[in-house]
């Protein structure tokens, strides 16, 4: 992984010999031991680094960590329902489940953004 930072402030994340940045991740998909970035193009990158080595980095740029298997841009959140489906919709139309262990961190988060 390389982390490159320009004067605009524009972060860019190399997995797999592509790089990527990082407002154009919408999420990040655990499938074992390999992570699966869907981006805003709707292109998707595998990297065979799990996401526990990308959370910390990804956590400290306005992203959460909603499930075991997920890790969530933020501003890619179109509507959450905490109270049925517990679930996020994300604008590229894919739903993430939030964890039971996590709704209510996610809820005072949201609440104090709002």
């Amino acid at each position: 992984m390389t982390i490159t930072n320009t004067k605009e402030q524009i972060c860019e994340l190399s997995v797999s010999d592509q790089s990527i940045c990082i407002k154009d991740i919408v999420h990040v998909q655990g499938e074992g031991n390999y992570s699966k970035f869907y981006l805003t193009d709707g292109r998707t990158v595998i990297s065979c680094r799990t996401l526990k080595f990308f959370e910390p980095f990804l956590i400290e740029r306005g992203f959460i960590r909603p499930s075991k298997s997920a890790i969530v841009n933020i501003s890619a959140i179109e509507t959450i329902d905490f109270n049925h489906q517990k679930t996020m919709k994300l604008v590229n139309d894919q739903n993430i489940t939030i964890s039971r262990r996590q709704i209510k961190p996610l809820k005072d988060l949201f609440k104090a953004m709002a």
